[in-house]
């Protein structure tokens, strides 16, 4: 999407609801942009608030930027991708 004139990736979380819980705007789409929004996202949840699943599209960023998010132990450990 065009944001100013420049080109930027959104990157956003709904809930089962649809309703919208963060969203995030970079003008690259990489696993740094990818980890910073979904790092962001996750940060502000208590533990039992923390989802179970993450849907996403097909980039391989979000995969990349998930198991980076676990190794640093920001991410539930029994988190599922899909």
């Amino acid at each position: 999407m065009r944001v100013c004139g420049k080109w930027t990736y959104l990157y956003r979380s709904v809930d089962k609801f649809g309703n919208t819980i963060d969203f995030y705007l970079s003008p690259t789409r990489n696993a740094k942009a990818a980890k910073r929004f979904l790092g962001k996202a996750l940060n502000g949840w208590k533990d039992w608030e923390k989802p179970t699943v993450i849907n996403t599209d097909k980039a391989p960023t979000y995969g990349i930027a998930l198991s980076e998010l676990r190794a640093e132990g920001k991410c539930p450990k029994e988190l599922v991708h899909r």
